[in-house]
Formats: structure tokens, C-alpha cells, sequence
């Protein structure tokens, strides 16, 4: 409590206020018509970030635009749409929900008097019907209410194959990833340009979230990404990468998943394996800020998954 009110009190004599914080919002050219939106945030949502720590991006078609990622409010999406709008009148006709992630689709709300057609696989829409709520107090209460009042407007469209379209003129291909980063993920390919935008599927400077990972299916999907040889990728979390960036995610949770698993197979508990495994990655760290942290906090989950395999 006493933080929010030093919070109200900073805003109150300073003029900061949610709306100023996401006036930073800035369209990156990436190539030709497509745009990223990258927040500076590397961590959690919270007071300071106002929930606003994870990426978008957008595509000028000939009659509308496209945009993959909508944020985690209402208020951020909102901001999103100001943004696009220094670029292009175009109205947003299509959205893609990259995954259930809150950071990543809360802000679908600020899109719905203009009813886009909002793209996902079908297990992202179960996920958002059982959870949904759930982001929305976790992000008010890790934001300390910054993120402002959000309600859940579901994906219209599924996807859950390989598809692709032509939107505006402009060709999109839509790929689930096989549950890679987290279930339901959905990844956008624009052949034309070579642009990968991957949702969490690609961070480039964050340590990768593992916790509800399929991480054998994570590294053969970045094996398939590789061999696209993308120009440009636009990650979920972190700086617009490139193939170099690919390979070095690649490498980094195939060395995550073998020191795992050498761990389990020498009989060691997560705990136990954790020193070893953080010393096997230690020069992963510097391109991964919150290595330590989230190394400790998803060992359990990739050791349980080693452990599994096992069994099959």
C-alpha cells in the first residue's frame, strides 16, 4: 500500500502518468511496410514498466494493417493503435495473438468496436477462456493497478495448421509451432520480405521463459526457423535479431536441455543440478539478462520433461 501511494504521489507532482510512459512507443522500420514496437522493459510487468514489457509488431498492407501482438491492456493497446496511426491511417483489420500470454494479447480489448479479425490456434483461445481472468489480476496486481481496467475480447480465427493468405495484397503465412515456447504458440512468416516475427517463440536479449516450455520441440522448431535463413526476426521480448540471434537461441537451450539432463542422469535433484548446469551456461549470461533467475526458477520443469523422455 504505502508503495502505491508513493506511486500516486510521484505521478501527481511529476506528470508521469501511463499515458506518458507509453508515448515512448516507437514504430521501428524493419523492411518495406512492417514495423516493430519494442518496449526497453527486459523484466516482469510492473509499476514502473506499467505492464508494457513485451513487443509488437505491425504490416502496411494496400487496405489495412496488420498487427501481431496487442500488448497486455487495454490502455497499451490503445497506445499501440496511436502508434500505428503515426505511421498509416489504415485501419487495423487483422490481429495475430502469438500466444496465451497475457503480455501478449490483454490488449485485443482496445480492437473491439472496430472488429479485426483476430488470429490464434484454437488451444491459445481454450487457454484465454479458462485463464483469461487470472492475467487480468495478475497484471493489475504486479502493476499496482497501472495496467487500468481490460477485458478479454477472444480470437476469432483459428489457426492450427500451417496456412496462408493473402492479406491486403501482402502474403502472410501463419505456423503453429508445436507447442515450442508454450502451448498454442503461433508464429507469422512474410515470405515476400523474409520477416520472422516469432512472438516468444525468438527473445533476443531476455533469458528465454522455459517454465511452460516444450523444449525439445522448442530447439527442432528453431531448427525449422533457421532454415527459412530470415532476414530479420522481431522477438517477443528483446532488440529486432537476425539468423545469428536464431542460432545463438538455438545453442543456448540445447545446451540448457543437455546440462539438464546430465544432471538427471548423474541422480541429482533440480536443486542439486542448478550450480553445475548455471556454470555449463555461464556464457549464455550476458546475452540473457535475468539468466540466474529464471535459470533457478524453470530447471524443475526442463528436468521433468528430461525425465519423461525417459519413460517414452
Amino acid at each position: 500500500m504505502r508503495r502505491l501511494f508513493c506511486f500516486f504521489l510521484l505521478s501527481l507532482f511529476t506528470g508521469i502518468s501511463q499515458a506518458d510512459y507509453l508515448s515512448a512507443m516507437k514504430a521501428m522500420p524493419v523492411a518495406d511496410g512492417i514495423y516493430a514496437i519494442l518496449t526497453p522493459a527486459r523484466d516482469i510487468p510492473n509499476p514502473e514498466n506499467k505492464g508494457w514489457n513485451s513487443n509488437s509488431a505491425f504490416v502496411v498492407t494496400d487496405t489495412g494493417v496488420l498487427l501481431i501482438d496487442t500488448g497486455s491492456s487495454a490502455a497499451i493497446g490503445e497506445a499501440l493503435k496511436a502508434t500505428i496511426r503515426q505511421v498509416t491511417d489504415k485501419p487495423v483489420k487483422w490481429i495475430v495473438n502469438s500466444h496465451a500470454h497475457g503480455d501478449h494479447w490483454l490488449g485485443n480489448s482496445a480492437y473491439k468496436e472496430s472488429n479485426p479479425e483476430i488470429f490464434s490456434t484454437s488451444r491459445v483461445v481454450e487457454i484465454i477462456k479458462s485463464e483469461g481472468s487470472v492475467w487480468i489480476d495478475r497484471f493489475s496486481r504486479l502493476t499496482e493497478g497501472a495496467t487500468g481496467k481490460t477485458s478479454i475480447l477472444l480470437p476469432s480465427k483459428m489457426i492450427d495448421q500451417r496456412t496462408e493468405l493473402k492479406l491486403g495484397g501482402t502474403d502472410v503465412v501463419l505456423f503453429p509451432s508445436g507447442n515450442s515456447h508454450s502451448p498454442g504458440d503461433l508464429i507469422t512468416w512474410l515470405p515476400q520480405q523474409r520477416i520472422l516475427i516469432s512472438g516468444d517463440v525468438v527473445y533476443s536479449d531476455r533469458m528465454p521463459s522455459t517454465n511452460v516450455s516444450n523444449l525439445s520441440q522448442w530447439i527442432v522448431m528453431l531448427d525449422e526457423l533457421l532454415q527459412l535463413e530470415p532476414a530479420s526476426v522481431i522477438p517477443g521480448h528483446g532488440k529486432v535479431t537476425d539468423v545469428e540471434g536464431l542460432r545463438r537461441l538455438h545453442d543456448f537451450l540445447s545446451a540448457f536441455r543437455d546440462a539438464v539432463k546430465k544432471g538427471y542422469e548423474a541422480g541429482l535433484s533440480d536443486y542439486e543440478m542448478l550450480p553445475g548446469v548455471t556454470k555449463e551456461l555461464e556464457k549464455y549470461a550476458p546475452f540473457y539478462p535475468g539468466f540466474e533467475e529464471k535459470l533457478a526458477r524453470d530447471i524443475s520443469h526442463v528436468m521433468l520433461q528430461i525425465e519423461a523422455e525417459e519413460f517414452q
